[in-house]
């Protein structure tokens, strides 16, 4: 038994709570290691400094918080978060800066307005996850949101599944659109509808990044939204259960038991702990994809819109998203919600409106709803200004390099959604093989020296022809980034066909095309 299965074993993450509570009578430094792991099962990590500051997450179905809610989350970023959110590419927030003795109080207004922190982080269910627009723009083919919100009741602090081999996350969309990156969670279900008309959702499970990436994997099943719950909890224990996914914390997730048993087999489990057969997957059901939702989307009712507004590398101080809420209050409905790009969205807004919202300072100058082609694709995970694995500062360098493509790469038929993902590390956090330049922080020696260096890839996408992104040159140091990433867009203008997006052409050439021409010396452009 490793490390962190012992300490999982002595005691369930969810009587962490009292470590919280003792935390905060007596500070961080009564805290075994052990008490400070199991803090994750109520949304809290510790700083890489490990100076008694925290970051806490907070989970929010699908996005979608009230008025009240996300007020109460910027008061806590501006009282105890020295001022600042961050969005995450969970639809849900973290804020750093906390410590424990704040904790009560925090927990206290979370509770008061139906937010909570239990199982944001740790090896128990994330944040259900689905269509940001979910029950008021895309064509539904069923309600994705109320099943969402009930896997997160049927599996939000049930001792049951409070103790998985590693992470869980799940994904819910009953869009046509099928904009919940769905293909990179464990468990994936995608609005379908069935020959007899029966609408419902094709299961798929499996999916994940890191440093082994899978998509989640086709096991033939289609299921109603009543059937979903008892299914999906079904799938949890399987995961639980599965005792070799507990031997080593690099191969626990799920994806490494599919890889083992494969998806026919799975899905004979699934049938044998569900206690009957299940029906076969539709076979006509939309793509695993991905949408921004950045700009004005038409709400169904034809009246009103939702206005996405690009968040500058995903970070907000408490102020502008305060600010945000007042403008929901003001035009929507007070309703704010988060998007899978780590932006905001403000639905609800009447059409004749539209114009006066996109023309207030704040949406116009700094969270805009037209951004440039960089700003609006990039995402960032925290970086080594906070965590403990990352190799690299990300977020700074992020809005570096967003200034540099911006004002040095003439946009011309690269794509409207070209996504530019930076994360600090291999665990993917900013989900970077699924970018189409994908960045990952690592290391390099330099003259004795380590160096912060950066591998980067070309041709993630989802969708259709859903592929990661290869590797397509490794440890370019800090200091040669922008030029690496000058020449992949110089190479892209010299190359595309007519009307052909960057995304269109890092499928067409090999990784190998790309590790040739970047290898060699560069050649100034005629």
């Amino acid at each position: 038994m490793n490390k962190v299965e012992r300490i999982k074993h002595e005691q369930d993450g969810l009587d962490g709570w009292e470590g919280v509570l003792r935390g905060a009578r007596e500070g961080r430094d009564a805290l075994s290691d052990a008490d400070l792991f199991r803090l994750k099962w109520y949304g809290l990590y510790e700083h890489n400094a490990k100076d008694g500051h925290f970051m806490l997450r907070t989970k929010v179905v699908q996005g979608i918080l009230s008025a009240e809610q996300a007020e109460t989350l910027g008061w806590i970023a501006a009282t105890h978060g020295r001022g600042t959110i961050d969005c995450t590419t969970r639809q849900c927030v973290q804020i750093h800066w906390i410590t424990l003795d704040a904790m009560p109080e925090i927990a206290r207004r979370l509770e008061a307005v139906g937010l909570t922190t239990t199982g944001a982080c740790g090896d128990v269910t994330r944040n259900v996850v689905g269509c940001t627009v979910a029950g008021i723009a895309h064509d539904e083919v069923v309600d994705g949101y109320a099943t969402a919100q009930a896997l997160h009741d049927r599996l939000l602090g049930n001792r049951a599944y409070s103790n998985l081999p590693r992470k869980y996350k799940i994904s819910v969309t009953g869009c046509r659109e099928n904009c919940a990156r769905g293909l990179i969670n464990d468990v994936a279900l995608a609005g379908a509808v069935a020959a007899d008309g029966t609408p419902g959702f094709n299961l798929r499970v499996g999916g994940g990044l890191s440093a082994v990436p899978r998509f989640a994997r086709w096991i033939d099943v289609f299921v109603t939204p009543d059937e979903a719950p008892d299914v999906v909890e079904a799938v949890t224990a399987i995961f639980r259960d599965s005792d070799e996914n507990r031997k080593a914390r690099g191969k626990a997730r799920l994806k490494f038991l599919l890889d083992r048993i494969g998806p026919d087999a799975f899905r004979a489990e699934l049938e044998r702990r569900v206690g009957r057969p299940l029906a076969r997957g539709a076979a006509q059901a939309p793509a695993l994809g991905g949408d921004d939702h950045i700009g004005v989307t038409p709400q169904r009712d034809g009246e009103r819109s939702a206005v996405g507004l690009c968040v500058p590398i995903g970070r907000l101080s408490a102020d502008r998203f305060l600010a945000v809420v007042a403008l929901a209050r003001e035009y929507g409905s007070g309703e704010v919600r988060l998007t899978h790009q780590q932006n905001v969205l403000i639905p609800h807004v009447p059409n004749a409106r539209v114009d006066e919202l996109l023309a207030e300072p704040l949406v116009r100058d700094e969270l805009p709803a037209a951004p440039t082609a960089f700003a609006r694709g990039v995402q960032t995970c925290t970086g080594k200004e906070f965590c403990g694995l990352a190799k690299v500062r990300t977020k700074e360098r992020a809005a570096e390099i967003v200034a540099l493509l911006d004002s040095r790469v003439r946009v011309d038929g690269h794509g409207d959604d070209l996504r530019v993902h930076f994360a600090g590390c291999s665990s993917s956090c900013a989900q970077h093989q699924i970018a189409d330049i994908g960045i990952e922080g690592t290391l390099k020696r330099v003259d004795g020296e380590l160096v912060e260096a950066m591998d980067i890839r070309i041709g993630g996408r989802l969708g259709d022809d859903a592929r990661f992104g290869e590797v397509v040159v490794r440890r370019v140091p800090h200091w040669d980034l922008d030029a690496t990433l000058l020449r992949i867009f110089d190479l892209y203008e010299r190359e595309h066909g007519p009307g052909e997006t960057f995304r269109e052409l890092a499928a067409r050439l090999s990784a190998d095309w790309w590790r040739e021409r970047l290898a060699a010396p560069a050649v100034a452009s005629p």
